[in-house]
């Protein structure tokens, strides 16, 4: 029993220093695990204009700076700005549950990696009913989902370059 038990100790060791060794190896979130500090070169944004992420799925998002976290998150670009919703069809419907909503609260400082080039930027939360909806709105269709429990509740937020 005892050598049982040791061998699933030890095994579950080397596979948790596993995931740790390729998690950190890979400069960012891997599908849906989160990751740590964002590797890739770092530009700044010019003129605060997003269009050039216009046709881009996926993006990377670091949050705090201190002790880095990132996870892999959709996006909308609208008028050359860049929006990310907590969530549109998965995960928590209270946004405020969400671990990177909690994070961006307490410091707005946010990187995001785009195409593998990271920006620093600032995530504020829009409180504007109409462009709220006209966001989800897009980003349903973009994605080509129905609405749900998650995205009545999603907040939004726009993106703006860091000052």
């Amino acid at each position: 029993m005892k050598k049982t038990s040791f061998t699933a100790t030890l095994l579950l060791a080397i596979l948790s220093l596993t995931t740790s060794l390729i998690l950190s190896a890979c400069g960012g979130p891997l599908g849906p695990l989160g990751g740590g500090k964002l590797s890739g070169e770092e530009a700044t944004l010019p003129n605060g204009d997003w269009s050039f992420a216009q046709g881009i799925e996926v993006v990377q998002l670091e949050t705090q700076p201190a002790d880095p976290q990132s996870i892999n998150i959709w996006i909308g670009v609208l008028d050359d700005q860049l929006y990310l919703p907590t969530s549109l069809i998965l995960g928590e419907e209270d946004p405020a549950e969400r671990g990177w909503v909690q994070q961006v609260t307490a410091n707005p400082s946010i990187r995001l990696r785009v195409n593998g080039v990271v920006y620093p930027a600032q995530a504020q939360r829009v409180s504007d009913a109409a462009l709220i909806a006209q966001v989800k709105s897009f980003m349903l269709q973009k994605y080509e989902e129905e609405a749900t429990p998650q995205s009545d509740k999603a907040w939004i937020y726009r993106i703006d370059p860091r000052p």
